[in-house]
């Protein structure tokens, strides 16, 4: 079955493209989609994942919108599903210009 993955940030940076399609085995979740990705890009790795196998706590992973990979736990992919991988954004400002 064919998935779209969506790069946003550094993610897209390291892949050097906003989207790539991929073709996966029926079954896979969005981990084990999302390892495969990374293992195609030899410098998403390290910004998706910590030593330990984990998703790093500042990237956000959704399928059609909805974030995976948090208490909520992974989901069986399906054909057509579209993956968004995002890292966190920081920096700015707390102070309001008026």
């Amino acid at each position: 079955m064919r998935v779209e993955f969506e790069f946003y940030g550094t993610l897209r940076e390291a892949v050097g493209e906003k989207t790539v399609s991929r073709e996966i085995e029926s079954g896979t979740t969005a981990l084990e989609a999302t390892r495969a990705v990374a293992d195609e890009h030899e410098k998403v790795g390290s910004l998706l994942f910590r030593s330990n196998g984990e998703v790093r706590p500042n990237v956000t992973v959704s399928v059609n919108g909805d974030p995976v990979l948090d208490e909520s736990g992974d989901v069986a992919l399906e054909e057509g599903d579209e993956l968004v991988l995002a890292p966190g954004v920081s920096g700015g400002s707390t102070e309001v210009d008026r």
